[in-house]
C-alpha cells in the first residue's frame, strides 16, 4: 500500500546487504520521460502510469536476467500487483526465484504517514484519504497476498522492519 514504507525499507535492505536497489516508480517515470507521478495522472491518466509500471517492471526484469547481477531489491507501487500485465509479470519473477515481500502496515498509520508527507503520489479518487486507502486495501489485498512469500509488519521503525526483512528473507 502507499506509504507503507516501500522505497524507505528497499533501500534500507539493499545498502544491509551491500546490493543494487531500484524504485518501480522512478522506472516507470523513467520510460515515460517524466519526472512526477502526480504530473502523469494528472495529464495522462492512471491507464498512461499503469502502461508505462508494466514496461518498466517487464524491462527490469529482462536486464536483471540478462546482467545477472546478483541480489537486487526493487520497490513494486503499490498498485502494481493489481494491474494483470504487472501481476503476471511478478509471478514470472517468482517462479525464476524473486521473493516478494508483502510489507502491511495499520491503516491509521498510512494516514498518519500521508497525512505527513504525500510526496510524489496521486490520489487515486476523489475520497478522503482514509476511504481511499480503505477502498484500496479492500480491492488489492488479494493480490497481495496472493503474490508474497512473506508478509512483514511495517508499523514499526524502518531499521527494526528492515531487520526483520533480513531474518526472513
Amino acid at each position: 500500500m502507499r506509504g507503507v514504507g516501500k522505497t524507505t525499507i528497499g533501500s534500507l535492505i539493499a545498502r544491509r546487504i551491500n546490493c543494487a536497489f531500484f524504485d518501480l516508480d522512478a522506472l516507470a517515470l523513467n520510460e515515460l520521460g517524466a519526472s512526477s507521478v502526480r504530473q502523469v495522472f494528472h495529464d495522462h491518466g492512471e491507464e498512461s502510469w499503469r502502461t508505462a509500471e508494466a514496461k518498466a517492471l517487464a524491462h527490469f526484469f529482462a536486464n536483471a536476467q540478462i546482467q545477472s547481477q546478483g541480489n537486487m531489491v526493487l520497490a513494486v507501487g503499490g498498485g502494481a500487483p493489481a494491474n494483470q500485465v504487472c501481476n503476471h509479470i511478478l509471478r514470472e519473477a517468482k517462479s525464476a526465484g524473486w521473493r516478494i515481500v508483502l510489507l502491511k502496515a495499520q491503516l491509521d498509520e498510512l494516514v498518519r504517514r500521508l497525512s505527513v508527507d504525500m510526496a510524489d503520489r496521486a490520489a487515486l479518487t476523489s475520497l478522503p484519504l482514509a476511504d481511499e486507502l480503505a477502498q484500496l486495501s479492500a480491492t488489492r489485498s488479494a493480490a497481495y497476498n496472493d503474490l508474497a512469500d512473506l508478509e512483514v509488519d511495517g508499523n514499526g521503525d524502518p531499521s527494526t522492519v528492515c531487520d526483520c526483512v533480513i531474518a526472513l528473507s
